[in-house]
């Protein structure tokens, strides 16, 4: 128990930085995705035709929320060129003679112009100009077979040949961004349990190593004592990112859902994987500076190929294997997505466990093993350093 106070006494500023760092993090990003409707997108307009069905048309336009039609131009050209200035997020070029023609049945095409630079506005503005304009093409035809004589409830049968409607599961506000929180908000814990929490202590206790036999009574304390701070650092991170998924369920309503002990045991074998790559890493590198922007460079890497931002099949042939078998990110945060989004039961989890367990299986032997080698080496140089100094010494002396 002393020594339990004693290593929190010690490492009070990285496990503080730690748990602050991570909450503020995480309710950054959660309330930059709280709104996952984007409304009131800067809309334009080329009425070339002027008539009772393109007004109609405009002001349907207007009347949706998601639009703010407020730009009215004569030409294609000036409406591309306030796309291009980004004046406008997209608009309509209604032709001349639409309405007789959609009278004539001639099918005559309204164009949509929509700007491309951002994914989000460009599928919104799309998907809610088409709303309107598919409800007044039913409407048009419609008007149409009733003009040539067709009973209203034939007319509505001919064009509305099925009607559907649309449920969403598990998350029905469908937003994108909402998907990543459970991406970020392990990535921003993993950002401190490895740079902050475990390198720096397999560093120094590598150092320490170094300088004990590793089967005495010493060598025996310093080992204990770091697996002891290995177990701690995963405990602490698991039940914080526990909290941190916590307070946005609470706050804008990020789905939680699945088994506690589901969520633990993804949770440790992470951390365990990651305290195996640590092992690794800090066999070959001595410098924690270094590692740190070695550390920073790859996050990015990690966070956009973790199968969540593009899936597997987007990623070139093979890529996707690669990637599974040299970092822990992958295995864990599809799972962490699927166990909240869905509340899957361990039937369907236990696949994602399996692969944790497998690169665990083959990753801490052998984080171990170089860990060990490395701390071989350095008795061996430091007991080089030592006979070269008596020797040294001998020489003066003589």
């Amino acid at each position: 128990m002393k020594s339990f106070f004693k290593m929190l006494k010690e490492e009070k500023g990285p496990i503080l930085k730690t748990i602050i760092l991570t909450i503020i993090g995480s309710l950054v990003f959660g309330y930059a995705m709280s709104n996952p409707y984007i409304e009131n997108i800067p809309f334009g307009v080329v009425d070339k035709d002027n008539s009772n069905l393109s007004r109609t048309v405009i002001e349907q336009l207007k009347n949706h929320p998601g639009l703010n039609v407020n730009y009215y131009v004569d030409s294609d050209t000036e409406l591309e060129k306030a796309i291009k200035d980004h004046r406008v997020n997209g608009g309509i070029i209604i032709p001349k003679h639409f309405e007789k023609d959609v009278s004539l049945a001639k099918s005559p095409s309204a164009l949509l112009l929509i700007d491309g630079t951002s994914l989000p506005k460009e599928s919104s503005t799309l998907g809610y100009a088409s709303q309107v304009l598919g409800t007044i093409n039913a409407g048009a035809q419609i008007s149409i077979l009733q003009g040539n004589g067709m009973v209203p409830y034939q007319s509505k049968q001919a064009v509305l040949n099925f009607s559907y409607s649309e449920r969403i599961l598990y998350e029905p506000q469908s937003s994108y961004l909402r998907y990543l929180i459970y991406t970020l908000v392990p990535l921003v814990n993993q950002g401190f349990f490895v740079p902050v929490l475990v390198v720096p202590a397999l560093m120094k206790k590598k150092q320490e190593l170094a300088k004990v036999k590793i089967r005495s009574r010493e060598g025996l304390k310093v080992i204990f004592g770091l697996i002891g701070r290995i177990l701690f650092y995963s405990t602490l991170c698991t039940i914080l990112i526990f909290i941190c998924l916590c307070l946005l369920d609470k706050l804008v309503s990020v789905p939680m859902r699945g088994d506690i002990l589901i969520y633990i045991v993804l949770m440790y074998l992470f951390f365990i994987n990651l305290t195996a790559i640590g092992l690794f890493l800090t066999s070959i590198m001595d410098n924690l500076c270094y590692f740190i922007l070695f550390f920073n460079m790859i996050n990015i890497v990690i966070f956009l190929t973790c199968g969540v931002i593009f899936p597997d099949y987007l990623l070139p042939s093979g890529m996707a294997d690669a990637l599974n078998s040299l970092w822990p990110f992958r295995h864990m945060t599809v799972a962490l997505k699927m166990l909240n989004l869905k509340g899957l039961g361990w039937e369907f989890m236990l696949p994602y466990i399996k692969n944790e367990i497998k690169f665990g299986a083959f990753w801490l032997p052998a984080g171990i093993a170089l860990y060990c080698a490395k701390i071989s080496f350095m008795k061996y140089k430091n007991s080089k350093l030592i006979q070269e100094d008596i020797s040294q010494e001998d020489a003066v002396k003589a």
